[in-house]
């Protein structure tokens, strides 16, 4: 009896893999249905199309139907996390110092700046030259 049944099985698997998904995709949709808070009657319908739709349709015209329903909430759901990590740069570019500072030239702030550039270079020169000088002093003992 049993090798009948598994050679039955065997010889229609693909009858019987769309037989266990309509009944899981079944079961399922009258659960959720419950949880959403249909009635008893509107759940058995529900769960009655989604349990008879994979054994009209072969099993990738079935995945085709349910994936053209998922499509919808993935773009939703992919659109706020996009518009979140948008937010969330900004957030970050607005508390960076000088972010949106405009500097102005002027000559008074050229010259300022050439002025703080002369100081600098005058003494990291006068940093070598005492390096140069101490060198020198150490050589000639």
């Amino acid at each position: 009896m049993i090798k009948a049944i598994a050679s039955a099985l065997w010889k229609h698997k693909g009858t019987a893999f769309n037989v266990g998904l309509g009944a899981y995709s079944g079961v399922d949709a009258y659960q959720q249905a419950r949880q959403e808070g249909s009635s008893k009657a509107g759940a058995v319908a529900g769960a009655a199309v989604e349990a008879a739709l994979p054994m009209l349709l072969s099993f990738p015209a079935y995945m085709a139907v349910e994936a053209v329903k998922e499509v919808p909430q993935l773009l939703i759901s992919g659109g706020e996390a996009l518009h979140q990590k948008r937010r969330q740069v900004a957030m970050e570019q607005s508390n960076m110092a000088f972010s949106n500072a405009h500097f102005n030239d002027t000559q008074q702030t050229y010259t300022m700046r050439q002025r703080g550039m002369e100081i600098a270079k005058r003494s990291q020169y006068n940093t070598q030259q005492a390096l140069l000088g101490n060198e020198a002093k150490y050589m000639m003992k």
